[in-house]
């Protein structure tokens, strides 16, 4: 009788361990699993030359003729003319508006861009000029030829245009209407799309929308910037009077790219969800979560690094959802639905597979029943 106990408390015990390896998986309820190697094997661009940051001066050296580079890849600026003030950030560059600039011809390639890849430049300005000044410009070498041109200038009005020319027949130009001449901070952003058809430019002054323009343009490619000016234009004139501040040049070769569709694992029990998706650019992700698979966001998560794990509370939610993945600049992945799986067992098919993969239950039970 001992020893018939004993053999019946191993069938069970490996009844136990069959029932967890083959349902485990399915109490989760996920789609796709994460795993440690699908985390390790995503790819931050972020610190990679030429992808998101390019090139950023706070200028907070207060004293000297470089203007280092603080992103890090090196693309240090010489200052002529221009001199040390009190800045929106700790100091800033006070340019005279007859001679003052920062030369950066050496890396104009570097800023320079195909047009089909996406490109920014944000600054802060402090101006009372009512004379006409290029903020920065890009350009070809030749005085005669200058195309292509990218530059973003101080009308002597006080008001800001940003224009790109590829050639004498193809251009985008945006103009404000209002006037920054007032002698206060402005934070100005300038930013060109050109992985869409048809290339778009867009100004923005205090994180406000000014204006954009969008059309056909002719191709460029980022070797033929030859010259690159903060302050002046690239032909030596038409020099910027007043403070600048915080430069930066982003660029993204071939545009920016969505992030990955998420890859999403729901833990029931203790209602939560765990998220993941990787940037191409390295960008930030934040991700919208739908309770009712809408494809409507109820709720946005912060933004988080690329490839990074996310639990989301699930707030007692437990039927289908909905998840996207947005980048820091818009750009969506899309949606993925998860929907919990109910465990049900068809005992009778189930013990029917046991004794097929284990032969050995169904002869200690034929041996336990002669007994």
């Amino acid at each position: 009788m001992k020893y018939s106990l004993v053999r019946v408390g191993l069938i069970f015990s490996i009844f136990l361990i069959f029932i967890s390896i083959c349902i485990l998986p399915s109490i989760n309820g996920n789609i796709k699993d994460i795993t440690n190697s699908s985390v390790d094997d995503f790819i931050n661009f972020s610190n990679i030359k030429g992808f998101g940051l390019t090139a950023y001066w706070n200028f907070d050296e207060g004293t000297g003729s470089l203007a280092h580079d603080s992103s890090g890849h090196g693309f240090h600026g010489f200052i002529n003319d221009a001199s040390w003030n009190v800045g929106y950030y700790n100091y800033s560059l006070d340019f005279d508006g007859e001679a003052s600039n920062i030369n950066l011809d050496i890396y104009s390639e570097d800023f320079g861009f195909n047009k089909t890849d996406d490109y920014k430049i944000s600054f802060w300005i402090k101006s009372e000029s009512t004379d006409s000044g290029i903020i920065y410009m890009m350009s070809y070498s030749s005085l005669i030829s200058p195309l292509p041109i990218f530059l973003i200038k101080f009308n002597f009005d006080g008001t800001l245009q940003i224009r790109v020319q590829s050639t004498s027949d193809c251009e985008l130009i945006v103009n404000s209407t209002n006037s920054y001449n007032d002698g206060l901070w402005h934070f100005v952003e300038g930013v060109y799309f050109g992985s869409d058809s048809n290339p778009i430019l867009e100004l923005y002054v205090d994180s406000v929308f000014v204006g954009s323009d969008f059309d056909w343009l002719c191709p460029m490619i980022s070797i033929q910037f030859k010259k690159a000016k903060i302050g002046m234009s690239t032909n030596d004139s038409d020099f910027f009077k007043g403070l600048i501040d915080e430069f930066k040049i982003f660029k993204i070769p071939g545009g920016n790219k969505p992030p990955s569709i998420p890859i999403c694992n729901y833990d029931k029990k203790n209602d939560q969800l765990t998220v993941s998706s990787n940037d191409t650019n390295g960008d930030q992700i934040r991700y919208g979560v739908s309770w009712n698979n809408d494809q409507i966001v109820d709720k946005w998560t912060e933004l988080y690094d690329s490839g990074l794990l996310i639990n989301i509370d699930c707030e007692g939610n437990i039927g289908t959802i909905g998840v996207v993945a947005e980048d820091e600049n818009g750009a969506q992945s899309e949606w993925i639905s998860i929907k919990p799986k109910v465990i049900s067992i068809n005992i009778t098919l189930f013990l029917q597979r046991l004794f097929q993969r284990f032969i050995i239950f169904e002869k200690i039970l034929k041996q336990y029943n002669n007994k």
